[in-house]
């Protein structure tokens, strides 16, 4: 049995959010496909927020969509922009950071809002989502999701970031973007080790034998269903699924009877945020050569959970 690889578009996302902000500017299909881009009359570190939004669209395959989480959050399109921050969720300490830093325009890869879709209407009483809007506002920041798109892009820019931080970005088979294949065997102990400190984890969940050797790594940071998994194993039988988050009634307990049974699939949960810090962090580096002049910064949004 052969797991259908994804088109794509990222795990667990219906999207249901027209690109009412992206389709208000065209794309500007007459510019180069590599190195810097230049609008007319345009110095080399003026860009507005739709220009930086339209260069990054050329760059998705299918782009734009008809329906995708990723919008304009807060701020103007046509606001000119001062700096870009990247980061993984847009917190509080993010956005004082972003304003530290003189940047006007934070790229996220999730939800400011506490929901996948950002809808807002239900925390209009709420402090936090009235604080933070406050913030941005006074601030003039601008804010846009890069979550979909992001995932779209060829290699998928979360995988392909977190491939070169942990130094297996030579091991990638565009056919089967999930699957790493270690050139040799590696105790499991091992692999969440080297997962750990490269990825800057404190702290990983394991169902597993740690003195199993593994050499097959299925890849799943972020959130992917359970359902995926679950047939990922039964496809693949990797020794090792590298989740950012699972539900503990579904892939865990699918992992345990496997072990049970004498299957050879272990699972390292890692946390969502932490497991995809890198792909941002990536973003900022894939971003910088395309805009001449202006500044862009990785802050990383970090861990929001204490170990005790």
């Amino acid at each position: 049995m052969n797991l259908p690889i994804e088109p794509g578009f990222p795990n667990r996302r219906t999207f249901l959010t027209s690109v009412t902000a992206l389709a208000a500017t065209p794309l500007l299909s007459a510019l180069p496909r590599v190195g810097p881009a230049h609008y007319p009359g345009q110095t080399s570190a003026a860009y507005t927020v739709q220009q930086v939004i339209d260069l990054i669209l050329r760059e998705i395959p299918g782009a734009p969509f008809a329906k995708t989480v990723d919008q304009l959050r807060a701020g103007s399109p046509d606001q000119s922009v001062t700096g870009i921050v990247t980061t993984m969720f847009p917190t509080l300490e993010v956005i004082e950071k972003t304003v530290k830093a003189g940047a006007n325009f934070i790229i996220a890869h999730e939800t400011p809002f506490y929901n996948n879709e950002d809808q807002t209407d239900w925390l209009q009483q709420d402090d936090a989502y009235r604080y933070k809007v406050d913030l941005l506002t006074k601030h003039k920041i601008a804010l846009w999701r890069f979550h979909d798109y992001w995932h779209t892009h060829k290699p998928d820019g979360i995988l392909f970031g977190n491939l070169l931080r942990l130094g297996w970005d030579k091991l990638y088979d565009s056919a089967n973007p999930r699957i790493i294949t270690l050139p040799q065997a590696m105790p499991l102990r091992s692999i969440v080790q080297q997962v750990k400190q490269k990825l800057d984890i404190p702290s990983v969940r394991v169902v597993g034998r740690l003195q199993q050797p593994c050499r097959s790594l299925y890849l799943a940071f972020g959130y992917m269903d359970s359902k995926r998994q679950i047939a990922a194993i039964q496809a693949y039988k990797p020794d090792v699924i590298l989740s950012g988050e699972t539900r503990e009634w579904e892939t865990v307990e699918r992992v345990r009877d496997g072990l049970l049974m004498g299957q050879k699939t272990s699972l390292v949960v890692l946390s969502h945020a932490v497991s995809e810090e890198a792909g941002m962090a990536y973003a900022a580096t894939w971003l910088t050569p395309k805009l001449a002049g202006l500044q862009v910064t990785h802050i990383p949004s970090g861990s929001p959970f204490q170990l005790l």
